[in-house]
């Protein structure tokens, strides 16, 4: 029972991470591609937790605990370039 509930995550996690991937690429603003893409952080540490889940594998926490923090770090310098353009500036 907890295979398929683990299968129908899996599965939901991976279309999230398709559909952010296409707002990255199709993104009407650089504001909207770059929340997407924290969002791709978000959804593969919880991607790679729930196979961490499944297999028991140590691997997949570390890797979750990387995608988190490049996604702290990239959403953080982001907002740093994004207002020092004068055109977006406080």
């Amino acid at each position: 029972m907890m295979d398929i509930l683990y299968g129908f995550l899996l599965f939901l996690l991976v279309l999230n991470l398709l559909l952010g991937f296409v707002r990255v690429l199709k993104g009407p603003e650089l504001v909207d591609s770059m929340m997407a893409s924290l969002l791709l952080g978000t959804g593969g540490a919880a991607l790679l937790l729930a196979l961490f889940k499944m297999t028991k594998e140590v691997l997949y926490i570390n890797l979750a605990l990387g995608f988190a923090l490049l996604a702290g770090v990239v959403g953080v310098v982001f907002a740093i370039i994004y207002l020092r353009d004068p055109k977006n500036g406080v």
